[in-house]
């Protein structure tokens, strides 16, 4: 079993698999999302993600699994932390949902992974969102996240330029997030 295969409330989560490639870049074809993660000149195909996921699979210090609705395991949406270390306590979280917006799947996703992380020894998690990613944002400040800066118009995309915002999670605020939180997302 993998380290984040897991049962939640309505979602399975398990180890990304290159077949998935063809639902990743779908997702990530979509004008959307390109705008919110990818950025609109990025050349996105199933051969480029079979081949990132591939790598992915082979490196140390990446996490990818794939979301999926639990009762039917249609894959969703998907997470990915890249670790900053050989111990896995640090990491930079990305994450993305296809067409199942608004439902609230990234926040049961993420709350059922960084239960299990946190209770795994991880230290920090970090997070860049674009300056007009407002869902984004919302959603990571409502689960702890803490904002440590902005990067001035870091970010280039159809001849303009955007603030990132760097936002960042520690162990201890997760732990007094969790405390005063009547709605966690339990793991089964």
């Amino acid at each position: 079993m993998s380290v984040f295969e897991m049962n939640l409330e309505r979602l399975y989560i398990r180890d990304i698999k290159p077949s998935d490639a063809g639902a990743i870049a779908h997702w990530k074809s979509d004008p959307l999302f390109r705008k919110m993660s990818t950025g609109t000149m990025t050349i996105i195909n199933e051969g480029n993600q079979k081949q990132d996921i591939e790598k992915s699979l082979g490196l140390p210090n990446e996490t990818y699994v794939i979301v999926a609705e639990k009762k039917s395991r249609r894959p969703v949406g998907y997470v990915r932390f890249n670790w900053m270390g050989s111990n896995q306590r640090f990491g930079w979280l990305r994450f993305g949902l296809g067409e199942e917006r608004g439902k609230g799947y990234m926040r049961e996703a993420l709350t059922g992974i960084f239960h299990h992380l946190f209770q795994e020894e991880t230290h920090r998690i970090d997070a860049e969102v674009y300056e007009y990613n407002q869902r984004s944002l919302h959603l990571l400040d409502s689960l702890g996240f803490k904002k440590e800066g902005t990067r001035r118009l870091a970010y280039y995309d159809e001849d303009n330029y955007y603030d990132i915002h760097v936002l960042g999670l520690l162990e201890s605020d997760w732990r007094k997030h969790q405390s005063g939180s009547s709605g966690r997302t339990a793991v089964k």
